[in-house]
């Protein structure tokens, strides 16, 4: 697993924050609210594919204002939409007794085990850029297809679903693969952002639906 935590042998907690991207006029990033929380709910739900589990459970914590809210639903429901699954309860809580400066919000899903992922005798490949920021918004045809990638879970042609964050692609397949050497062709240091590229583990005899399924672009990782 990558960030997700197990409180059984069944049950799987992803949390994902963001800070200081959304509407309000001192955020750093200028975007709508919905699509602040859509991302968000990309990070979790493919930190929950890294542990082999499905969501059952949505909690939202908002300190942008009751204003935001619906918005936010609106963005965690485009994510599912997505996939082609209904979009469990939210539930959650507002901020409202203070009125913040800046937009923020927690997303957590708790899901269900489906499958243990494995890492040995895999080709990898990087679907999609690392990218961050106003990145994310210029480059959208270099963002890895969430529908894609759940393809790729729940028709079990990736073995391991792992997606990268602000510290880069290296840094998360020394967490997959510790004491190896890597090569590609894409930036290994700079940051993922939300979760714009993920690397995945596809066993040999599945590499062919691996490239039926992807219209992103992905580059292959060479292990040395």
């Amino acid at each position: 697993m990558r960030n997700a935590r197990k409180i059984d042998e069944n049950t799987v907690i992803t949390v994902d924050n963001s800070g200081c991207i959304g509407e309000k006029e001192l955020d750093v990033v200028q975007v709508a609210n919905s699509l602040t929380a859509y991302f968000s709910t990309r990070v979790v739900l493919l930190e929950q594919w890294c542990a082999g589990a499905e969501p059952t459970h949505v909690f939202v914590s908002n300190f942008t204002g009751e204003h935001a809210w619906a918005d936010y639903e609106k963005g965690i429901k485009r994510a599912f939409d997505e996939i082609g699954l209904a979009m469990p309860t939210i539930s959650g809580s507002t901020e409202s007794n203070f009125s913040s400066l800046q937009s923020g919000i927690s997303l957590m899903l708790i899901g269900k085990v489906q499958f243990q992922p494995t890492k040995e005798n895999l080709l990898w490949y990087v679907i999609g850029k690392p990218l961050v920021g106003h990145e994310v918004i210029q480059e959208a045809q270099s963002v890895a297809k969430l529908n894609e990638i759940y393809n790729l879970f729940k028709l079990k042609i990736a073995n391991q679903i792992w997606p990268v964050g602000s510290k880069g692609i290296l840094s998360e397949l020394k967490r997959i693969l510790p004491g190896r050497q890597f090569d590609c062709s894409l930036d290994l240091y700079t940051s993922g952002g939300p979760a714009t590229s993920v690397i995945v583990g596809i066993p040999p005899q599945n590499l062919k639906q691996f490239q039926q399924q992807i219209s992103t672009p992905y580059e292959e990782i060479q292990i040395l």
